[in-house]
């Protein structure tokens, strides 16, 4: 089965939204706390909030068979993860 580029579009903004929400509010909260400036405070808020319209877009580009897809792709990536951050 082939898909269009739309979908992969989508599944890109699907499996990055989470990550990169999560990462840019991590870092902006970080810098704001370290100097004391609240625009990184509410840059932060403005760029999670962006990833929750990636997340809409994806949704809406991809489609059910993209959210199923990339929900296996983030299962599987952070299956990766545990196992490489797991000590033996």
């Amino acid at each position: 089965m082939k898909f269009s580029l739309k979908f992969w579009i989508g599944i890109i903004l699907l499996t990055t939204n989470q990550p990169l929400g999560w990462g840019a509010m991590l870092a902006c909260n970080a810098i704001a706390i370290n100097k004391h400036n609240e625009f990184f405070f509410y840059l932060g808020i403005a760029l999670y909030a962006l990833s929750w319209g990636m997340l809409g877009l994806g949704a809406l580009l991809a489609g059910p068979e993209g959210v199923h897809y990339s929900r296996l792709l983030l299962k599987k990536a952070w299956q990766y993860f545990v196992r490489l951050f797991t000590i033996r």
